[in-house]
């Protein structure tokens, strides 16, 4: 049974220090109640010296008040002619300022307890505070160093090679499209539209070479007659020609 509670005790305090370096603030916050528990404890034994301390005062005063009693009481039986009862008197007093020198003795004593108890009070009190400001700014840091490290798995987490290759990947599905679409008109288009379309092309290129001819002429690179009339000009001649 002691090996099986050594080995519980020793399962749990893994698991609770994996705990505690997962999660700083546990620690923090035990810190703190410590110190707090600290002063508490502190403070009860610093309210005890007082409290004692205060209670021998009335007591050490209560006999002063006793011992001035007595001395007047001894001071009118003298007066009386009473000398037995004002013996017997004197010695009550001598009673009570024995007894008040004992109590003065350890009213002393009461005084220096409670004075160190409330220098270690205030010290822990300083302490305490101190430990609450450093767990604000310890949290304060663990938290920047929390976002930071979520930010940056974040940015890891991102592959800007898949978006790449998704990219390319359409480009290259579009580009097939275009392709296949343009192939597929100029399978379906018949022959007759095909000599139109080279005919159109071919009116083109003339009507490029008539303009880059005449351009030659203003620039006196060519003679005015050496310019081929175009079919349109030349099919004009003729019908002149023939009227």
């Amino acid at each position: 049974m002691g090996r099986l509670f050594r080995a519980i005790r020793g399962f749990v305090g893994r698991f609770l220090s994996g705990v505690e370096e997962r999660n700083p603030e546990i620690l923090l916050e035990n810190a703190v109640q410590d110190e707090l528990d600290n002063l508490k404890k502190l403070q009860v034994a610093a309210a005890r010296t007082m409290a004692y301390e205060k209670m021998l005062a009335n007591d050490a005063a209560a006999k002063q008040k006793l011992v001035a009693a007595r001395e007047r009481q001894a001071k009118e039986l003298l007066a009386r002619g009473q000398r037995e009862a004002a013996i017997e008197v004197i010695q009550q007093k001598q009673e009570a300022q024995a007894s008040l020198a004992e109590l003065e003795g350890r009213l002393e004593e009461a005084r220096r307890n409670s004075q160190e108890m409330e220098r270690a009070f205030r010290e822990q009190e300083r302490r305490y505070n101190e430990v609450v400001r450093e767990r604000a700014a310890l949290m304060e840091e663990h938290q920047r160093a929390r976002a930071l490290r979520m930010a940056n798995e974040a940015r890891a987490s991102i592959s800007l090679s898949d978006s790449s290759r998704d990219l390319e990947k359409a480009r290259q599905a579009i580009r097939q499209a275009s392709y296949e679409a343009e192939a597929v008109g100029e399978l379906s288009m018949s022959e007759t539209e095909r000599q139109i379309a080279a005919a159109e092309v071919d009116i083109k290129r003339l009507e490029a070479e008539r303009e880059l001819e005449e351009m030659e002429v203003r620039m006196g690179l060519r003679e005015p007659g050496q310019i081929e009339p175009s079919p349109e000009e030349a099919g004009r001649r003729e019908e002149e020609d023939r009227g």
